[in-house]
């Protein structure tokens, strides 16, 4: 009778416990100590609910990671409400100076960064003010050279870009600026003018990503930055605004966002889109941040909500083989 190690030319590894799953996907293992067959398999991302926020908005900015976030501003009516994420839970933390909704942000939640935006009455109100969160207090720094709403953001505090937006008289804009911890720079517009656009949140101003947004309807195109200009790249598979964006220039996630609203999630892998794992609940208007792997999306709407979902790119798991 033919055995498995004559089959195969090698036998089943015997350990006293499971290895780390991300270094034993694909391995097969008998452990010895459960006496069970194990396997280490790796799937594609999913969304799994997190803390939810204090105050229910939309409309707002956030920065940070999964595990360490900030969000700020927003809409429902305009806010200035500031909350920390831990990972778990959300706990209110020193409000922006300025109340503001449609603003953009950049950083960590301990370096966060704030700018834009807009003040009703709308045709009156953007805004080109521009706040520094150094952990426990907002302050006041240089504003924008062009105040305005519905914009994109990347960076941390002292390299940020902002991408876009709308201000008055103005639909739709390509405007992009660098900001060095102390003032605002004007560079090279986008290719492609639009407002309410996603951005890979963990972008500099010398490798950005830009995609999607509004430009009388909703765009799918990409664009990425060198530091000089901005050059058109492949589309989303869905087009969309107001959803969420994370990551960097070669790794990215783009996820909700409107017409709709979407739950569409898609990554990003430096030169193309790919579509995957919906969002639990299909919502617009949200503040994303993260990584192309651990990702967060907070708040949205319809309707208002201060729900969290957390994104993990990819799943693994030690599952036990059983044989029927």
């Amino acid at each position: 009778m033919a055995t498995y190690k004559g089959i195969q030319g090698y036998t089943v590894q015997k350990l006293s416990s499971d290895p780390t799953v991300e270094e034993a996907v694909g391995q097969l293992w008998y452990n010895s100590s459960t006496g069970k067959f194990k396997v280490a398999t790796q799937s594609a991302g999913t969304w799994a609910a997190g803390g939810t926020m204090n105050n229910a908005r939309y409309e707002l900015a956030g920065c940070g990671l999964q595990t360490a976030g900030l969000v700020f501003g927003g809409s429902t009516p305009v806010k200035n409400e500031t909350e920390k994420y831990d990972g778990t839970s959300w706990t209110e933390v020193a409000n922006l100076n300025l109340a503001r909704s449609q603003l953009a942000g950049a950083g960590t939640n301990t370096a966060g960064l704030a700018f834009g935006g807009n003040v009703p009455p709308a045709a009156s109100g953007w805004k080109d003010e521009t706040e520094t969160w150094d952990g426990t207090s907002w302050a006041e720094v240089a504003d924008l050279n062009q105040g305005r709403s519905a914009l994109a953001g990347a960076g941390i505090t002292t390299a940020a870009l902002a991408m876009g937006g709308n201000y008055p008289n103005t639909a739709y804009v390509g405007l992009v600026e660098t900001w060095d911890g102390t003032s605002w720079t004007e560079v090279a517009d986008l290719n492609t003018d639009r407002a309410y656009a996603q951005a890979a949140t963990q972008g500099t101003p010398t490798a950005s990503l830009v995609f999607g947004g509004h430009t009388g309807s909703a765009s799918d195109y990409t664009e990425t930055y060198d530091g000089t200009s901005w050059a058109e790249t492949a589309d989303l598979n869905t087009a969309r605004s107001r959803g969420g964006g994370a990551g960097t220039q070669t790794a990215a996630v783009c996820f909700g966002g409107d017409p709709g609203p979407t739950g569409v999630t898609e990554t990003w892998d430096g030169s193309s889109w790919t579509e995957t794992t919906d969002m639990t609940t299909a919502r617009g208007d949200i503040a994303g941040f993260g990584s192309s792997n651990l990702a967060l999306a907070a708040a949205g709407r319809p309707p208002t909500t201060g729900a969290t979902e957390e994104w993990t790119d990819p799943v693994y798991a030690i599952k036990t083989v059983t044989v029927s």
